[in-house]
C-alpha cells in the first residue's frame, strides 16, 4: 500500500524538502519560546532600561568630572 516508509521514500526530494521545512520550523518555535522565556522570566524590558538608565548616569558623570 501508499503507507509503507522506507529510508528511499524519506530522503526522496519532497520528503527531504518536508524534513528541511520541519527543522526550521521546530527551531523558529525553539528561538520563541526562549525570547518569552527571556522576557517573562528574565526581566526583560525592565532590565535593559535599567542598564541604560545606568549607562546615561555613567556618562553623566563622567563629563562632570571634566
Amino acid at each position: 500500500m501508499g503507507t509503507e516508509w522506507s529510508f528511499e521514500k524519506l530522503f526522496s526530494g519532497l520528503g527531504l524538502v518536508r524534513m528541511g521545512f520541519g527543522i526550521i520550523f521546530g527551531l523558529f518555535l525553539l528561538l520563541f519560546v526562549a525570547v518569552i522565556i527571556e522576557e517573562v522570566f528574565l526581566g526583560g524590558r525592565k532590565r535593559r532600561r535599567v542598564e541604560r538608565l545606568a549607562r546615561l548616569r555613567q556618562a553623566e558623570a563622567e563629563r562632570s568630572e571634566e
